[in-house]
This record gives structure tokens, sequence and C-alpha cells, in this order.
């Protein structure tokens, strides 16, 4: 349940009268058509007339109601431990709104007694004292008292330590700005930097959304900065109109007013985490901001790569380093930086990456005399990390060339274009001008806007370089296929190495689902591909949460330790009972740990060629080893170029 729908169903729970939707509107900061939707979504989500409505209003029904709230303020659903009662405080005060909290209405909701209330919040101004802001209790109640910039840094940290370290998505930013339309507002950033040729990598999205969140909320709440830098010092064209198409926008969208210092905490926002129109090449990247940098990046990747052996020499982090790191160095040098509210969580969960960021700044202090704060060591640590991960998810993305003649900048346009909409799964190796310039590049899938004049052995979509929207079914479908044809070839390719007709049975005598799992784990341990807690292992997983689906199994182990990577298999032409599932053929994976990537390669190949009804049909009458690897050569050949 929403924390708004849990505050409508409290606060009716108090009233002993029919309670009309503006009484109610006002009271939780939301709008009557909200309530209204709000009293439908209850209703709907427990199939129960929870709250009646009539021309009067609405009232709770209390018995139903009574239970409903029982379990919603369970102990598993109240903060249990201290901090999570002072992250409770600080969003009642900043994103709620809300002047002052009364001690005793918190000790009332939280359970806990007024000693406890008031050690805890004497507890927080030690915990957020970096945040230099206080929280103060008058007259048994409490508030928080600091600048208006402090408290959006401070609600930024604690909406990130929510998220347990995970990457903050759409759904979570909406239920922490439930009045603000999230989904609107990320639609119109990206469509606005998407039209002054702007890139944001996943982190830098979310982070700038965030970031305009806590702006536009406390902005329309009229808490308003009214302290710091105002002058805008834009020298870049594209960037000063992007600028000002953005205040535009979100001013009209949002109904608000954008002063001076709002205008310039944006401006340094986009500074930190957006990335212009790359540069095609170092040529161009000089001309654009000098030698001093780029040399300056050179040296670091070497540096990088002598001590930590780590090759962070590929220009797609060169060019974005490089660029970031002549705006740091002017922040750095106006006393003006950027706060990172994933700093810590960077800090603790990737060490090494953290490192060679700290490795960095201490470097960039000395060589200009200036101080980098923690902050700011975190964002290199994000440039790095994004590479690393790249480079990872590399293995996993289709190795793309675009082949467009550059006139009057298309090319460039339209490369922009595609790493907006299909950068998760393309690898675009190469942006070339001419057929003649693919001769020494290897890739899968081929982008050209001009006809051929020789086949290619990849995939090949020839399309326009105007009005992509219009093609991008096509480009997705053959996106889709290309990954297929990725995943079934580990299956085709490792085969024998995966799959032995000593580890293959045809109907075996097995009644059950324990049964079944016994024996294949068996014949696994007597070929001693796994060791003795191999089967627990596998039960421990499979007891958390069926491996069934549809009808096929493919169990395996908690965790990746088999010495070698296998596959035992079982099928039954009348099938198995697995739970309240009937499967027709059992796939035991039996992984090593160095076969991690394989792992879900080969996960995912099974579960989507054995998805299909037909292939299920198939392989029923499989009499034999041989009959299934024949099928499985059939249906994972690849397919024809397009």
């Amino acid at each position: 349940m929403k924390k708004k729908q849990n505050e409508l169903i409290q606060y009716l729970s108090r009233q002993n009268r029919t309670v009309k939707s503006t009484e109610l509107a006002n009271v939780l900061q939301i709008s009557a058509r909200s309530v209204k939707n709000y009293v439908s979504e209850i209703n709907l989500l427990y199939d129960k007339k929870i709250i009646l409505s009539s021309r009067q209003g609405y009232q709770i029904n209390r018995q139903i109601s009574y239970n409903l709230l029982l379990n919603e303020n369970s102990d598993s659903a109240l903060p249990q431990t201290g901090e999570e009662r002072a992250f409770y405080i600080i969003k009642q005060l900043i994103l709620e709104h809300t002047s002052s909290l009364n001690l005793f209405d918190l000790c009332d909701y939280l359970c806990i007694s007024y000693s406890t209330i008031k050690s805890g919040i004497g507890k927080m101004n030690k915990t957020f004292s970096a945040y230099h802001v206080e929280f103060i209790c008058k007259n048994n109640c409490v508030q928080i008292v600091g600048s208006e910039k402090d408290k959006r840094r401070l609600i930024s940290y604690i909406i990130n330590e929510e998220s347990n370290a995970r990457f903050l998505d759409i759904q979570q930013l909406g239920e922490c700005f439930c009045n603000i339309d999230v989904e609107s507002l990320h639609k119109t950033l990206f469509s606005t930097f998407k039209k002054h040729n702007y890139y944001l990598n996943d982190f830098a999205a979310v982070n700038i959304l965030l970031q305009l969140l806590i702006l536009i909320d406390r902005n329309l709440a009229g808490n308003e900065l009214n302290v710091g830098e105002t002058v805008l010092s834009i020298e870049n064209q594209t960037e000063f109109l992007l600028l000002q198409e953005l205040f535009e926008q979100l001013e009209n969208q949002f109904l608000l007013h954008l002063n001076p210092y709002e205008k310039f905490e944006i401006h340094m926002l986009i500074k930190a985490n957006a990335t212009s129109s790359l540069p095609a090449s170092k040529t161009e990247l000089k001309k654009l901001i000098g030698n001093e940098f780029l040399s300056l990046t050179d040296y670091y990747v070497a540096q990088v790569n002598n001590h930590y052996l780590i090759d962070l020499s590929d220009e797609r982090f060169t060019t974005p380093f490089t660029l970031h790191l002549e705006n740091l160095i002017l922040r750095a040098k106006l006393g003006r930086f950027t706060s990172n509210p994933l700093a810590e969580s960077i800090k603790l969960n990737n060490p090494i990456i953290f490192d060679i960021a700290i490795y960095i700044g201490l470097d960039l202090m000395e060589r200009y005399n200036l101080s980098i704060n923690e902050d700011e060591i975190a964002f290199l640590a994000i440039h790095i990390g994004a590479e690393i991960e790249r480079q990872n998810m590399s293995l996993t993305k289709i190795r793309t060339v675009l082949l467009c003649p550059n006139y009057r900048n298309i090319s460039t346009e339209l490369l922009n274009n595609l790493l907006f909409n299909f950068g998760n799964q393309l690898d675009i190796i190469g942006n070339v001008y001419a057929e003649n310039d693919l001769k020494n590049l290897s890739f899968s899938l081929l982008l050209t806007t001009v006809p051929l004049n020789q086949p290619y052995n990849c995939d090949v979509v020839q399309i326009s370089p105007f009005n992509l929207n219009t093609q991008y079914n096509m480009i997705y479908n053959t996106i889709l296929k290309r990954q297929d044809t990725n995943k079934n070839k580990t299956l085709r390719t490792n085969f024998h190495t995966f799959f032995e007709s000593d580890l293959f049975l045809i109907n075996p005598k097995l009644n059950n689902r324990e049964q079944i799992l016994h024996y294949l784990c068996e014949i696994l341990k007597q070929k001693e591909y796994v060791d003795k807690d191999f089967e627990s292992s596998v039960l421990k997983r499979e007891n958390a949460a069926t491996t069934a689906f549809g009808n096929i199994a493919i169990p395996h182990s908690v965790d990746m330790n088999a010495v070698k990577t296998s596959v035992s298999v079982a099928i039954s032409k009348s099938g198995f009972q697995w739970g309240g599932n009937t499967v027709y053929v059992v796939f035991l994976l039996a992984i090593n740990k160095a076969d991690k990537t394989t792992f879900r390669e080969l996960y995912e190949s099974l579960a989507s060629l054995f998805g299909d009804e037909n292939i299920i049909l198939e392989i029923r009458k499989c009499n034999s080893f041989k009959d299934f690897e024949q099928l499985i050569y059939n249906h994972t050949s690849p397919p024809k170029t397009i």
C-alpha cells in the first residue's frame, strides 16, 4: 500500500464522521482528484469496501480497516531501528513539508517511549552534522533548522540510502514524490537533452531526475534557495540553449518560478552529469578544449593501467572523462562543487574503483593546488566504474557499426539518436562514412543508410537517417533476433561441453521433484562434477522459489561452486509433477564460478527455446541423446542475413 493511501485510512479511522474530499486533500496535501483515485485503488486492492463514499464525503468501514491497519502497522512495517526512525522523521519534515512534529504523536506511531524519541533526536544531530542541519525540540515538538540547500542535500542522501544501495528507478522516485508527475518530468528531461544532442547515461539521468524532483518539490512548497552563486557562465551556445529550454519547460510544466540561485543549481547539476554530443575524434576534442586535459587523461589512463592493470584507453571513456575533468577543475577553482548522494555507497561497495578515483583526485589537487571533496571524487569513480561496466556489458551487447555519409552532420545526429534509444543493447564500435571503411571492422549488426555493394556475413538493416522513431520496431526486432542468436550460439557451440549422454535420462521411473533432483545430483556427483553439498544447495534454492515455469524446470544451486559446468537432463513423455506444475523436461545446471556469464546465457537460452510449446512437443518425442542434440542444433542455427 502506498504511503498516502495508508495515511488516508489512518485519518479516516480517527474521525467519527463523514469527511469531505476537500478536507482530506488539505490534510494529505494532495488534490481532491487524487483522494478519489486513492479511495478507488484501496477498495480495488483489497476487493472490499474499506472506504465508503457518498455525496457527503468518505467514511471508513471500521471493522475491515482495523485489521487492515493492524497488518500495515505491524512490527515489520514500522521503522524498527534508530536509523529507520531518523529517516522517517526527516522525510516527514522535508518531503511532507511539515514545520514540526509532535513528539507524543511520534511515540504513538513508532510505538516507542518518550525518552527513546528524545534520545534518538539527540543522536540525529550528531549523525547528520555533516549536512549542517539541527533538530530542535521545543514545546514537545521537533523541527529541522538549516539552510534550504543543506536540507536538499540531506533528503537526497536519505532517498538514496533507503534504496539499499540499489540503483534508483522511476518507480521508487514516484513513491517518494507522489505529488509530482515523475514520469512526465522524466520524458521532458530526455526529450530536451535529446533535442540538443546531450547524452545521459543511466546513472546521470536518475541523478539529475532526483535532484530536480527535490528542487521542484521544495520550490512548490515555498522553500526556494536564497543563497549561493547566480552567474551562469556559459560559453557553449548549445549548452545555453539547452538550459534556457529546460528552465522554460520546468516553469511551465510545474507552474513554478526559478530564481537565479535555482537556475545556477540546475546549471551545475547538468555540467556534472550530462555530456554534450561527443566529438568524433581526438582532433575535434582538442579543438574544443585544448591539449591540457587531453594529455592529462592520457597520463591517468597509463597510470591506471600500470598500477591497477585496468585498461581505460577506449575513446568512449577518454572523451567524456576529459570533458568532465575540464568541468571539475573549473568548479574546484570556483569552490563550487556538485553533491553526489551516492558517494558513500560507491566508496563502500566499490573500493577498488573508488581507490582509483582517489588516486586521480589526489594528483589533481596537488597538480592544481586546489581542494576536491569526496562527492567529486565519487563522480570520477562513476566514470571509471561505468567504463568497467561497459566493458563487461559489451560481452552481451551487440557489436554494431553505423554506415552513414556525414553530409550536414547527419551521421553524428543519427549516432546520438541511436545511443539515446538503443545504448543499452548496442555496442556501437564504429561510425563510418563510406562502405570501404568497413573492411577492418568486426561486427554482428550493420545499420546503414545507403545501399551496399556487397553482401556481409551479419545482420544488416537499412534505415533512413530521418524519422528514426518510425523505424524503432524494425531495429528493436532485429536486436531481439540477434540477442537470441547470441544466446543460442552459447548453447550450440558449447553443447558437448555442457551436455553428455551419461547425464541424459528419458522416462526415468521417478515420482516427484525430490526424487528427480536426487537422481540428477547423484549422477553429477558420480562424475565428480559437483561436491557432496551440491544437492542440499539445489534444494535450498528450489525451496526458496520454484524453478519451474510453463512445462520445463531449470533447477540450479544457490552457489556457483561446481567443479565443471554441466547440465544433467531428464525428459518425460507423460510429465513430472513439480509442485503445482507438470513439466516434461528438467535441466539441472551445475555452474562453475568461472562460467558465471555463461550461466546467464545458458539459462536464458534454455528458457527461451523450451518456452515454446512446439519445442516441448518435439522434445517429448526424443528417444535418444542424439535426437536431443539434433533438436538443439535445428533450433539454434543462426538466422539468415537481412
